[in-house]
């Protein structure tokens, strides 16, 4: 028994050294891909801001005459085009409005013949001094008298016209419908809302430059840091699909309230995808600025005091903060924090920390280096 526990209390002792002895000394070292800071150049800044989409109209289709609905002739819901038939309103007592107009035409054309032929035959008669001048003058005015009845007839006719093609109640715009406000059947007044369309295509997305990058712009504009496009493009991300437009409003004035500049933007939308009141993050491109550096995005980290990068010196990882905006093609722009030639990780961020010696693998160059 007491040879069995001697040899336990050594196999564990042996056991316990082993564990404790310590590998052959091999380095090992994190390999990181870096990215070479590249010179100063010009370089598209891209803007990010909160948008809401709105739809470019929104018109309220109200009737025209008054009258009975009798048939509709569109889905809600549904797009219409521009002048297609949405509701008929009887047209009985405009139509028989219009051939009483008509018919007021003709007995006018009629009179008038009559009176002009008087009116030529008169003129001559008195230069033969065959009748007054009293009795010309009157001829005269009954002439006259003809031409504007002739004149009020047609006006008569037009509006009866108008009123007549007023109970085909059609689309003003392209768009889509909403739900009816009438039923068939239901006797409506001038002015009586019918339904609403909606125009998605192009649709809005309204937005605001924050002050400072408002003033920014304008004081880089004035002193040729900045140079603008003749559009300024932006982007809209939204289920997956990216969506170009370009900018088309800048308002010239500080919102007092908010401290910000209100801006629209507009995007084409010919499969409705983009909907009216939905909230996006719009990308504003469009300014070229001046004499900047950049990196990658995929070398930007975010902690609580801001935007970092890992660079490597002397084979050592090493942290800058750096002060940076969003750019094009997946880079941002450096304000401060960084100089050419600065070497950036760009990878193999959860196997590094600052100080630790690291080996690297490649060195990646801006292509406008």
């Amino acid at each position: 028994m007491i040879k069995k526990t001697f040899f336990i209390l050594v196999a564990v002792i042996f056991s316990t050294n082993a564990i404790a002895t310590p590998p052959k000394n091999h380095t090992y070292l994190v390999g990181v891909d870096v990215y070479e800071v590249p010179k100063p150049a010009d370089k598209q800044v891209i803007l990010t801001y909160p948008a809401r989409l709105k739809a470019k109209r929104n018109v309220d289709i109200v009737a025209r005459v008054s009258g009975t609905l009798i048939k509709k002739y569109y889905k809600e819901g549904e797009f219409v085009k521009k002048n297609q038939l949405l509701y008929k309103i009887e047209p009985d007592t405009y139509q028989a409005q219009y051939n009483e107009a008509l018919a007021n035409v003709k007995i006018a054309q009629a009179q008038l013949y009559k009176a002009e032929r008087d009116w030529k035959r008169y003129k001559k008669l008195f230069k033969e001094k065959a009748i007054s001048q009293q009795k010309l003058d009157y001829v005269y005015a009954s002439y006259q008298n003809a031409l504007a009845s002739l004149k009020l007839a047609k006006a008569k006719l037009k509006l009866a016209q108008i009123n007549l093609n007023y109970t085909d109640v059609k689309a003003p715009i392209s768009g889509f419908t909403s739900l009816k406000l009438v039923d068939v059947g239901d006797y409506v007044n001038v002015g009586t809302k019918l339904l609403r369309i909606t125009q998605t295509n192009p649709i809005y997305a309204e937005f605001s430059f924050s002050d400072n990058d408002f003033l920014r712009i304008k004081q880089q504009l004035f002193s040729g840091r900045l140079t603008e496009k003749p559009k300024i493009i932006a982007y809209i991300k939204q289920n997956g699909h990216i969506f170009k437009g370009y900018v088309d409003f800048i308002d010239s004035k500080i919102d007092p309230k908010t401290q910000t500049v209100k801006a629209r933007a507009i995007f084409e939308n010919k499969k409705g995808e983009l909907m009216p009141n939905q909230f996006a993050r719009i990308k504003v491109a469009g300014f070229i600025q001046k004499h900047v550096i950049w990196i990658p995005a995929t070398a930007v980290l975010q902690n609580s005091m801001g935007k970092m990068v890992f660079i490597v010196k002397n084979g050592r990882i090493g942290v800058r903060m750096i002060k940076a905006k969003e750019s094009t093609n997946n880079t941002f722009i450096v304000q401060y924090g960084l100089k050419p030639k600065d070497l950036v990780v760009i990878d193999n961020f959860f196997k590094i920390r600052p100080g630790m010696a690291v080996k690297i693998d490649k060195i990646i160059k801006s292509k406008a280096q």
